[in-house]
């Protein structure tokens, strides 16, 4: 990571946060600071303090990053690997990844072949660093020379103002994207690229937010490959599919599971030996159009069967955020006599379960409407922040 530190002139800029900006030189003056023998665990902010000490782990016997409520296993090792970063842990525990040099180069190799960036280009974020959605930012920032601007949370009125400054570049989840245009309708200008990934995107989100001058791409990745392994190509029309990158193959396999192979690819988990096959198969559910972009339908392990019809729970979910009195919604399936399972949402907004039944009825067939219905203060998260179905189960139970 130290020789990354050096690929761009050292008075470029590499990084910015809420406390100031560091140059290339700077950022390895502060990183060779910190650096020390032996893996490092490290539960970080989206502060100055907390890139380099990433950065200073990665560059000596790797860093383990755990999200907040995580604790890495005692005398865990990374066998080999710069970073470890733990799964969201959204139907199971989190596992921690193990990525190598190797596999963040090709990620970085990957990314700077499909959409150009380089030098010249200002990424902005406001994802957390425990996050591959975050730390990839850092990553091919340094790779390509490129600099990284950091906002320590996300809100819509600074981060729009962002995209109107330096920032030629984002990411964003699909709800960041909905509220950004829900505040400020723009026009952007100026922007190369914002990767939307992360999550089921709504329909008509991605035409909204090109009419306001957004770049938008959707993208598919995990924290097996450090994120973005299909992206759609710049310049496309706008569509919910996604090019694979250069150097990443992808097919569907058995039961209409994705899978990929590539450099990018862990090797395997923290204390797990090594995969024995390059092909990872992932628990997503997907196609591959004619020509070889990949759309992703669901998670296979979420997929609830309800009366005999199989519903995607994030479907369900993507359609009543669009309903102006819900913030928030987590679908999930119920043990059920007559229908094996029934659809329970819990919720957050001031809608009432009659109004939300009727509004999706209209919207989606009749066994995709939920037949209960829990208003609460807040979803329950894992710890990287993706819903907890498991806890959202359990509510019901209570």
């Amino acid at each position: 990571m130290i020789e990354w530190l050096s690929r761009a002139g050292p008075g470029s800029l590499y990084l910015r946060t809420e406390e100031g900006q560091w140059t290339y030189r700077e950022a390895r003056d502060e990183v060779e600071r910190r650096l020390r023998t032996g893996p490092v665990t490290v539960t970080p902010g989206r502060d100055a303090s907390s890139v380099f000490d990433l950065l200073a782990g990665m560059a000596g016997g790797g860093a383990i990053v755990t999200p907040p409520g995580v604790d890495a296993p005692a005398g865990a090792d990374p066998a080999g690997a710069a970073l470890v970063v733990f799964t969201s842990g959204t139907t199971g525990g989190p596992k921690g990844v193990r990525l190598t040099i190797s596999n963040l180069a090709a990620a970085g190799e990957a990314s700077v072949s499909h959409l150009g960036h380089g030098p010249g280009d200002v990424w902005l974020g406001a994802m957390p660093l425990y996050h591959v959605g975050g730390l990839s930012i850092l990553v091919r920032s340094a790779y390509a020379g490129g600099a990284a601007f950091l906002q320590d949370r996300f809100e819509p009125a600074s981060f729009a103002a962002a995209l109107r400054g330096r920032a030629t570049m984002a990411s964003l989840v699909p709800t960041m994207l909905r509220r950004l245009l829900d505040a400020d309708l723009g026009p952007y200008r100026g922007l190369r690229a914002v990767l939307v990934g992360g999550g089921p995107i709504p329909d008509g989100l991605l035409e909204r937010a090109a009419d306001a001058g957004l770049p938008v791409l959707p993208t598919y990745g995990m924290t097996e490959t450090f994120g973005q392994v299909a992206t759609l190509r710049p310049g496309a029309s706008v569509r919910r599919r996604a090019h694979p990158l250069p150097g990443i193959e992808v097919r569907i396999g058995e039961g209409g599971r994705i899978a990929v192979r590539g450099e990018q690819v862990s090797p395997g988990y923290l204390d797990e030996p090594d995969r024995s096959s390059p092909w990872l198969v992932t628990g997503d559910l997907g196609e591959i159009d004619d020509e070889g972009a990949l759309r992703v339908l669901g998670r296979a392990d979420t997929v609830i069967v309800t009366g005999g019809e199989n519903v995607d729970p994030a479907r369900v979910e993507s359609r009543l955020v669009e309903h102006p009195g819900v913030d928030e919604a987590v679908v999930v399936g119920l043990p059920d006599a007559e229908w094996g399972e029934v659809l329970a949402c819990l919720y957050t907004g001031p809608a009432q379960p009659d109004e939300l039944r009727s509004w999706l009825g209209g919207r989606l067939p009749g066994y995709m409407v939920p037949k209960r219905w829990r208003a609460v203060g807040g979803v329950p998260r894992t710890p990287v922040g993706k819903p907890d179905r498991a806890a959202a189960a359990a509510a019901f139970d209570a």
